[in-house]
């Protein structure tokens, strides 16, 4: 995880970065292949170590738990073109952190008859949201969402389900 450095390294460290530039200038006008060949060297270990930082970043993301976000009055009805209007209550019941993102998971389910034992799945879209709820707090999101292909036959039934949180 990456951690703050206090600022009389990062002082430090541009001053031997400045040594090395004036060491490599020095170098280059007399062995120009070996100063350039350092300068190689250090271009790729620089590379190197914004890769990993970048890297220990995206995985140093803190994710709340999915327990801690819910979806309230969800309601699916008819759009344009065969699509969906979505409309639903994200809770985040956290305690102390702001929710910035969540993917929903939302299932569209043929029934043919009145029993839910014999649904079968016809779509599936996975809506990514960015909204900015607060601890203990909750807003209301719509989205359009489109089941390309399919062709309910029975009466339609939805399923909700967070899957991916991120504050």
């Amino acid at each position: 995880m990456l951690t703050r450095q206090p600022a009389g390294h990062l002082q430090m460290q541009w001053f031997l970065l400045g040594v090395v530039v004036i060491a490599l200038l020095y170098m280059s006008t007399r062995y120009p292949r070996t100063a350039f060949s350092i300068l190689g060297a250090l271009a790729v270990g620089a590379a190197a170590i914004v890769f990993s930082t970048r890297e220990d970043a995206v995985l140093g993301r803190h994710k709340l738990p999915v327990g801690d976000i819910s979806i309230e009055n969800a309601v699916i009805t008819p759009a344009y073109g065969g699509s969906y209007q979505f409309n639903a209550r994200l809770v985040n019941s956290n305690r102390s952190h702001l929710l910035k993102e969540a993917v929903v998971s939302i299932t569209m389910l043929d029934c043919p008859h009145q029993s839910a034992d014999d649904c079968a799945v016809i779509g599936q879209a996975d809506e990514r949201i960015n909204i900015k709820i607060p601890a203990g707090q909750a807003r209301d999101i719509a989205r359009t969402v489109s089941f390309s292909g399919a062709n309910p036959a029975g009466a339609l039934r939805w399923q909700f389900k967070i899957t991916e949180t991120r504050n």
